[in-house]
């Protein structure tokens, strides 16, 4: 066969494959694919060809497939586990495959692999594991004690609850008849039930077993048939512990024989009618009530006794339950006994009853709290009503408007839980709440939030509400709106470190004005005076002229300085603020900075995330960036190669600036408090103004942001800036 046949041969073979067979290069990129990918994946090759093969692998299981062709480089081949695969139509297949490293081959030169759609088989299995994991939930984990029994009643698989139940252990029951646990008096009833599911049918009865200690449970069981084509293999039991149901069938019956003593003993006046309206029952408190006897009223008919009732309310809602058969509750003044009552009226088979309660002395009280809480709704100030765990019972309508939330979102929460945000003080929560163990009277200033995010500054007025015995019942808090107070006091504070920071500028201004002017200026005035006295044709007066023209080229630089500064304090500066893109910009100023980088051999390790943005002065930014890394290249140690890392991250907090080096460092405890001010060197073998940092800390603030610097003599420093976010979103 020559070589076009045995290649063609293989190339058909290939093609008509029922796997698709792929070739991928070093980066993941068809090369070649099969015809069987339309077959399986609805594709054409050509749309395949020249893509990423990872552009087609499910986002969950991208990991693990990236994984296989990190692997791949250095094994000969590997089986892959199964992994979702992109249909043309948009749906996900499973595929299986097996990946071969031929990049050794010069005639393939990559990565072979011999995939087959095994959607079918994966979810078979997923299927099965399914049906497997419910037949185990119902079997294994159910509360109740399960048994299987063959068609001989013998035990051969039980659950945990066997043991929790019965005391025996699952070894301990398994290959034994089930009637060895059944009690002699329940023996021939199990049997029956038995035979009767072997029968067929499905059965449920109560029984008893004996348990490990040889104690009786009280059990419910229900037997299922298990069918295995036309005939029962074996029989599902599960039995409930009743136990305490019985035990609990039998203290009823106890209880219902001491019932009258129960509603004798009861606080609230009780009796009962017949279908006749005679008093078939009355109890104590209502004959105290009354200061009757009971035997004096019972079988009396009430209308008769007391005949004035029948003009009552209380009299239509009797006729009403006794016809209806439905429970009322209601409340009337009686004019004949002058107390408020309260009834509910419950039908029974054999009449209605009545429990009553005098709450006149409590409609007083309700009538009083109704006055407070008309004045409470109508107050301005917000006004909140708490239990005795602090929880809302009831908030006034000035509540509600002033933080933005309805009643039905604030009842039953604690008002902190849900009124404090970011900024608010958690010493000023601890504080409260050990106010409120003291069960004190107090007032505390707090920093909430509205519902809509806004800030609001209040007042609160909590007053404890105590019961007879001393015991916190209530707590009623006034809520005042303080925040334009608050944020006058605020902005006043601002205004203040404002004063603080330019009075400590003006103090560097007088410093430059009374030194670094007036020493250039001075040396002038001299040079000036002296010149018309020295021949022009001496060395003299050479060497005037050019301490003049050096003395006014200082006095340049310091006006330079000047500017400089001034520019940044200056509260008319007019430069813009953009959105940065601090990955760009870095990237700009390492750039700057690459030739001097490499002729000095420094390594640089950019951390910036491409996308990362805020609103700040451009200029700036690249002033202060530009500034720390020349600081870097300038103090680098001639011991080593300069390293610099230049690393900026963003969270919720806000932006964080990272520059750090491995070069000269500095002695902190000496340097700390000078190391930002103007005219400060701390290497005087290296060429410098001290001007850089001074420029590099006013930019950093004019931006809202703040900046710290760590530093070890001999091993690097490391300088942070951070930008709040509030600022800049």
């Amino acid at each position: 066969m020559t070589d076009s046949l045995t290649q063609e041969f293989y190339s058909s073979i290939i093609q008509n494959s029922h796997d698709m067979i792929t070739i991928l290069d070093s980066a993941g990129i068809y090369k070649y694919v099969s015809n069987s990918v339309e077959l399986h994946f609805g594709f054409k090759p050509s749309e395949l060809v020249g893509n990423t093969s990872l552009h087609f692998v499910h986002a969950d299981d991208l990991p693990y497939v990236l994984q296989v062709l990190e692997a791949i480089q250095h094994q000969k081949q590997i089986k892959v586990k199964p992994f979702r695969y992109l249909h043309q139509n948009g749906s996900w297949r499973w595929l299986s495959l097996i990946i071969t490293n031929m990049l050794d081959n010069p005639a393939v030169n990559g990565y072979v692999t011999n995939a087959r759609d095994v959607t079918d088989e994966v979810e078979s299995a997923a299927l099965r594991e399914k049906s497997q994991a419910y037949y185990k939930a119902l079997f294994f984990n159910h509360p109740d004690l399960v048994l299987t029994l063959n068609e001989k009643g013998v035990i051969e698989e039980s659950n945990a609850s066997v043991s929790r139940i019965s005391g025996y252990l699952s070894e301990e029951a398994i290959g034994k008849h089930f009637t060895q646990f059944i009690p002699p008096s329940n023996l021939e009833e199990a049997l029956q039930a038995f035979r009767k599911v072997i029968a067929g049918g499905a059965h449920t009865f109560d029984t008893r077993i004996i348990d490990k200690d040889g104690g009786l449970l009280d059990i419910n069981v229900t037997l299922v048939p298990v069918w295995l084509g036309n005939r029962i293999t074996a029989v599902h039991c599960i039995a409930k512990d009743i136990t305490q149901v019985k035990l609990s069938e039998k203290l009823l019956q106890e209880q219902a024989t001491q019932l009258n003593n129960i509603l004798g003993s009861i606080t609230e006046a009780f009796f009962a009618l017949n279908r006749q309206w005679c008093i078939s029952y009355a109890n104590n408190t209502f004959a105290t009530y009354f200061n009757l006897p009971v035997q004096a009223i019972l079988n009396r008919n009430i209308w008769m006794e007391c005949p004035e009732l029948v003009r009552t309310m209380f009299y239509r809602k009797c006729m009403e339950v006794m016809a209806t058969g439905v429970a009322i509750e209601m409340e009337e003044y009686i004019e004949t006994i002058q107390a408020t009552t309260q009834y509910k009226i419950y039908p029974f088979e054999d009449g209605i009853a009545v429990c009553f309660t005098d709450i006149t002395a409590k409609k007083a009280a309700q009538d009083e709290l109704n006055k407070l809480s008309l004045v409470a709704s109508k107050t301005t100030n917000g006004v909140i009503i708490t239990d005795n765990k602090g929880r809302i019972e009831w908030v006034n309508n000035s509540f509600l408007q002033l933080t933005g939330y309805t009643l039905g979102e604030m009842l039953h929460q604690e008002p902190t839980a849900i009124l404090q945000g970011p900024e608010t003080d958690q010493d000023d929560i601890l504080n409260m709440k050990r106010m409120l163990c003291l069960a004190i009277p107090f007032s505390e200033e707090l920093l909430t939030y509205k519902k809509n995010g806004e800030k609001i500054w209040i007042a609160a007025d909590i007053t404890p509400i105590l019961s007879e015995n001393g015991e916190v019942e209530k707590f009623v808090v006034i809520y005042t709106d303080i925040s334009e107070r608050k944020f006058a006091e605020a902005k006043l504070l601002q205004m203040n470190e404002n004063l603080v920071m330019q009075n400590r500028d003006l103090q560097q201004f007088t410093y430059i004005v009374s030194h670094n002017l007036r020493a250039p200026v001075a040396n002038m005035m001299g040079l000036t005076r002296i010149l018309p006295k020295l021949d022009i044709s001496s060395q003299n007066y050479t060497m005037a002229l050019e301490n003049l023209d050096k003395s006014a080229l200082r006095l340049d630089n310091v006006i330079c300085d000047l500017s400089k500064i001034l520019a940044v304090k200056s509260p008319d500066n007019t430069e813009a603020i953009e959105l940065v893109d601090l990955h760009s910009i870095t990237t700009e100023v390492v750039h700057s900075l690459q030739e001097t980088l490499t002729s000095i051999n420094a390594s640089i390790d950019l951390q910036t995330a491409e996308g990362t943005l805020f609103h700040a002065k451009r200029a700036y930014v690249y002033s202060i960036l530009h500034n720390l890394m020349t600081n870097a290249i300038k103090y680098r140690s001639e011991d080593r190669p300069l390293h610099l890392q230049l690393s900026i991250s963003k969270n919720t907090e806000g932006i964080n600036v990272q520059v750090q080096d491995n070069g000269l460092g500095m002695d902190m405890e000496l340097v700390r408090p000078h190391i930002f001010k103007l005219y400060k060197r701390f290497h005087v073998h290296k060429e410098g103004k001290g001007l850089g940092l001074y420029l590099v800390k006013s930019q950093v603030e004019a931006m809202g942001g703040s900046i710290d610097v760590e530093s070890i003599k001999g091993h690097g420093t490391t300088f942070r800036i951070h930008f709040k976010t509030p600022r800049y979103d």
